[in-house]
């Protein structure tokens, strides 16, 4: 079960959409193999995802730890596009 840390940002502004998930709940669950753990206190943000679910599901660009208070965000490098 591979497990990542996402990537710490700055609050994003007004036209960004922010998933906030409740305390105690992941932003998104599937039954994907991969989690997704907040940058700052490793909390998980996306539970049990695939890829699918994270890249053609419900869009978001940055999701606010219940625990820390602190956004992540998907590193480019996680979309696995390799345009460049």
């Amino acid at each position: 079960m591979p497990q990542k840390d996402m990537r710490l940002i700055d609050k994003p502004g007004p036209d960004k959409i922010v998933l906030e998930p409740a305390a105690g709940t992941s932003a998104i669950e599937g039954d994907g193999d991969m989690t997704y753990r907040c940058g700052a206190c490793k909390t998980r943000l996306l539970d049990h995802v695939s890829h699918n679910d994270v890249f053609h599901g419900e869009a978001f660009d940055a999701i606010k730890c219940p625990k820390c208070g602190k956004y992540n965000e998907l590193a480019p490098e996680d979309h696995h596009h390799h345009h460049h």
